[in-house]
């Protein structure tokens, strides 16, 4: 029953990839439900089997950790609100019921992953080779890092073998066969040529009326088309190290004192070297050096750096950063013409010569000091303004203007704005949780300056609040009798629109009483609209002569379709494949959407809330 279920639910495809391509996010990695064990008291039964308030701790901790390093410095005010909270671990409990549903699933059909497919899927896994070949010590070094054993990682890999064995059995009970996807690239690639009269509803819109008893109708079947939502009126600070950069002036005096005191930064050596592979080597070319042995001639004949080598060991000029860390350490170390001992870089030997120094000239380096001092003082500033604009926005509470003027910095007031449509300015989740959720929301008193990136930081003051509400019937009325006239004007220009279409169609009117535009070539993927698009290519190719057709608008409109010719279009080879694959995927996503949905349309699932709510 199960399957014959998702058979049915996805018989419907083509329609489905002709209103475009289904994203659907379907999870089959890392799937460890049953690895660990279920002491703990449950977070949630699936079908009887527990999962542990532990699993689902340590699933969490993971994708918190993944979230922090992909949100950067966003992610702590992010992380701070209750709804985050709440939506991850909602998001985390859904993953480890969907997992177990169909790992339980995969049991039930008794499928099953031979050891050696275990070991043959680690061997091949990209990660874990080095010269396209499996490295040992790299897996174990990504086992490490993962925090995972042998057998831990090898359970995980069986899992997903099972799921995708799964995976493919579901998608082995459902096909779409070559013809089709022909047929249906066909139908993507199609070309219509047509022309567009919209209909105005202006004279409609005065013939209808709408009654206080359709009014009161309306209001009381749609509650949450007026519900006002929470708004803030706000005046805020916008402190940038751009804005305070403006303010910064570098003197050629700034830049000539720095140069002198830090001419060292400025230098470039030029050194040589004799890379060998080995300890003993080294110290024996280096006793030779010592005893007067002419140092080109030994790179030349030793060195394995074969492009130094071919110029007595010469790297030419050298700044800091340049060369590895102990090599520049050694390097330092030395006067011109002297020799250091041996030294160790990575695998090889390395005995390093300096051969001459330089500094080079202020004028060479003058712009890159200069920058550098007038971004010195940006962040010196900027920190020092950032202090001052607390502490005045502290002493005068009452509005920023006082602040504004004291910092010579400019205020910015917002008109009433909500959660959802906060000015971009201001889009950073701790600003809106300031201004919404704070002591800050109901006035009389300022923000700290809050940091939302590097060097830039907001003040906030709410001037005016307006609590969540919903509006009076008397309120709304004005915009529900516009609604209604609308829709049923749309509804008297749709009833006459199908009688022309019948009469052009039936050769009983002229094209030319209506205002139909220049001719339009159409492809599927070029409409707009899918619902426009669904309209205008279920219509039938005309046989000869122009096929015409009222359709209704997605903004609420009506026109007539003058259809003139479909012209049909082959796909090559090489994009019937692609065509194909992509039809292949979301029939894939398609089917395994509905198979986790009959799953838990069949399951048993209890939630532990009083686990989930006393975390949140």
């Amino acid at each position: 029953m199960l399957m014959e279920k998702i058979s049915d639910a996805s018989n419907s495809l083509a329609s489905r990839i002709l209103l475009g391509f289904i994203a659907v996010t379907f999870v089959l990695s890392g799937v460890a439900g049953y690895v660990f064990s279920t002491t703990d008291t449950f977070a949630v039964k699936v079908n009887g089997q527990e999962l542990s308030q532990q699993l689902f701790q340590q699933r969490y901790n993971s994708v918190y950790q993944n979230l922090s390093q992909q949100m950067g410095n966003q992610f702590a005010a992010v992380a701070d609100t209750p709804e985050f909270s709440k939506k991850l671990r909602e998001d985390v409990l859904n993953q480890l019921i969907d997992q177990t549903l169909l790992d339980q699933y995969a049991q039930q059909l008794k499928l099953g992953i031979s050891k050696g497919q275990v070991e043959t899927a680690i061997v091949l896994n990209p990660e874990f080779a080095k010269d396209g070949k499996f490295d040992n010590d790299r897996y174990l070094q990504v086992l490490r890092l993962n925090g995972l054993t042998g057998d831990g990682y090898a359970a995980i890999v069986r899992n997903n073998l099972l799921l995708a064995q799964l995976q493919n059995g579901v998608l082995g009970s459902d096909f779409v066969t070559p013809a089709q996807t022909m047929s249906l690239g066909q139908a993507f690639l199609q070309s219509r040529h047509l022309k567009l009269a919209p209909l105005s509803l202006t004279e409609a819109k005065q013939q209808v009326s709408v009654s206080d008893a359709e009014v009161k109708a309306y209001y009381d079947s749609h509650p949450q088309a007026f519900v006002i939502p929470e708004q803030v009126k706000v005046q805020y600070i916008d402190l940038t190290k751009a804005a305070v950069l403006k303010q910064v002036e570098v003197t050629p005096q700034d830049v000539e004192q720095y140069y002198q005191t830090h001419k060292m930064e400025f230098g470039q050596l030029r050194v040589a070297h004799i890379q060998v592979p080995d300890e003993a080597l080294a110290n024996k070319l280096y006793e030779e050096l010592a005893n007067g042995a002419d140092f080109a001639k030994l790179a030349a004949e030793y060195s394995k750096d074969p492009l130094s080598a071919a110029q007595g060991g010469d790297l030419s000029w050298v700044t800091d950063g340049m060369m590895p860390k102990a090599f520049e350490t050694a390097m330092h170390s030395l006067k011109v013409g002297e020799i250091s001992k041996p030294v160790k870089v990575d695998n090889a030997y390395h005995i390093i010569k300096l051969e001459e120094e330089r500094v080079k000239p202020l004028a060479d380096v003058q712009n890159v000091i200069a920058t550098k001092l007038r971004n010195d003082k940006a962040m010196n500033a900027f920190y020092s303004t950032e202090k001052s604009l607390n502490d005045k926005a502290f002493e005068n509470p009452e509005s920023l203007e006082t602040v504004g003027k004291a910092l010579d910095l400019p205020v910015e007031t917002t008109a009433f704005f909500t959660r959802q449509a906060v000015p971009a300015a201001l889009n950073y989740a701790n600003v809106i949780t300031s201004m919404f959720d704070s002591d800050v929301t109901q006035g009389g008193i300022n923000s700290e300056a809050i940091n939302v990136g590097d060097q830039h930081s907001i003040v906030v003051h709410v001037l005016a609040h307006k609590t969540a509400g919903t509006r009076t019937l008397d309120e709304a009325k004005a915009e529900i009798v516009a609604l209604l006239k609308a829709q049923k004007a749309q509804d008297l220009v749709f009833a006459q629109a199908q009688k022309d279409a019948d009469a052009l169609n039936a050769g009983k009117a002229s094209p030319a009483s209506f205002d139909f535009g220049n001719e339009e070539t159409l492809t599927y993927a070029n409409v707009p609209n899918p619902e426009l698009a669904q309209e205008i290519f279920s219509m039938p190719a005309p046989q000869g002569k122009t096929r015409y057709k009222a359709i209704r608008t997605p903004n609420g409109g009506v026109m007539l379709v003058a259809l003139d010719k479909v012209e049909s279009h082959e796909m090559t080879a090489n994009q019937q494949q692609q065509f194909d694959a992509q039809v292949a995927a979301v029939r894939a996503q398609v089917l395994s959407r509905e198979l986790l949905k009959a799953l838990r349309e069949q399951a048993e699932i209890k939630v532990n809330q009083n686990f989930m709510q006393s975390e949140e």
